[in-house]
């Protein structure tokens, strides 16, 4: 009897690791629920970009190479269309900067204000190259996609 009493301390221990095993799994399990479905959109946002990125069509599966081969056309003129409105929207975001630029600058003295105006040029001819290059960077992967479903088409038939 004296030795279970003695041993008392024992008991109390895995008492508290148990306590503490609950709280990590009670904490966990909150966590889960608050964050999850957010962390799933997340993941299923960023997987939707990136099918969409690789112009993989998810409904494709079922499609005949007929019906993918008008699809991929389809999706490569909206690309373009995407591509092109996206340069302009940029292009013109840059030109507004640029503008709003030059005008923050025009109370500075004139050593100030040309080298700012001239940072700012920079600024803009550099947004501009930006636009340019991701939209030729759009319009090859648009096409690419595109001959690869042609290419599928013509060895079908």
């Amino acid at each position: 009897m004296r030795q279970l009493l003695s041993n008392s301390d024992r008991g109390a221990g895995l008492v508290e690791y148990g306590l503490v095993v609950m709280l990590i799994a009670m904490v966990s399990l909150v966590g889960v629920q608050a964050f999850g479905e957010e962390t799933s959109e997340s993941f299923d946002t960023i997987g939707t970009s990136l099918a969409t990125a690789e112009g993989v069509d998810e409904d494709d599966s079922d499609m005949t190479p007929e019906e993918k081969w008008e699809q991929a056309k389809k999706d490569y003129d909206d690309a373009i269309a995407d591509a092109k409105q996206k340069k302009a929207d940029d292009i013109a975001d840059a030109k507004a900067d640029y503008d709003a630029a030059r005008q923050a600058n025009k109370d500075l003295p004139k050593d100030e204000r040309k080298a700012a105006n001239q940072q700012a040029k920079s600024d803009y001819n550099s947004a501009k190259s930006a636009a340019n290059a991701e939209y030729k960077s759009s319009v090859q992967n648009a096409k690419d996609a595109r001959n690869t479903a042609r290419d599928e088409y013509r060895s079908t038939r």
